[in-house]
């Protein structure tokens, strides 16, 4: 397990711990998915890329989740749809992002049914 693993605290399994690009104190957790509404006004299921200051942040006052836009894209979108949006926009979930790491062995298998369908035609 490498440095940037933990244990689900509800689960055995584990998962990759994902940061931000700079430190984000009161962002929302980037380790869960959000709901998010696109320009259709339809929410619609997302993980957080990345976040910056949003531009109308009064500097005194203390952060939190909704001084940040976050940077979005949404699962089964292209990621030409992926795109900055306000806080007001996202609803948080409960939904941990478990990154499935692939094994060796099916890689393995893939290259061989690919091998496979070449010499059958």
């Amino acid at each position: 397990m490498s440095k940037s693993s933990k244990k689900h605290p509800k689960t055995s399994a584990t998962f990759e711990v994902r940061k931000y690009s700079q430190p984000s104190e009161g962002a929302l957790d980037l380790n869960y998915y959000v709901k998010g509404k696109m320009k259709d006004g339809n929410f619609y299921l997302a993980k957080i890329i990345d976040c910056r200051l949003a531009k109308d942040l009064d500097p005194k006052k203390k952060k939190n989740d909704f001084s940040y836009e976050y940077y979005l894209h949404y699962m089964d979108f292209d990621r030409r749809m992926d795109e900055w949006v306000p806080r007001s926009r996202l609803e948080p979930t409960r939904d941990l992002i478990e990154e499935k790491k692939e094994k060796a062995a099916d890689k393995e298998h893939e290259g061989m049914l690919f091998s496979f369908l070449v010499q059958a035609f």
